[in-house]
């Protein structure tokens, strides 16, 4: 199965927030807890959708991409 960029960031989220969640469900009763851990991984990737994300270009990237605009503007000024 093939699994796209979205899908990758959520379940990378879900294992960063793991201990978090086994933290908070501490104090649920034992039968409870499975349930709750799967509400609150639902929970969390109904609001990754929410959120609006961007791909933020790397440092080399955002440098290479300014240093081409200069360049352009450069070259249309000595036109």
């Amino acid at each position: 199965m093939i699994k796209n960029n979205k899908t990758i960031r959520q379940e990378a989220l879900i294992r960063k927030m793991e201990p978090k969640i086994k933290k908070s469900v501490r104090d649920i009763p034992w039968q409870y807890r499975e349930d709750v851990e799967q509400e609150i991984k639902i929970k969390v990737m109904e609001s990754i959708e929410k959120v609006n994300t961007y791909d933020v270009p790397t440092f080399f990237e955002y440098t290479k991409k300014e240093k081409n605009k200069k360049s352009r503007e450069q070259q249309i000024k000595g036109e």
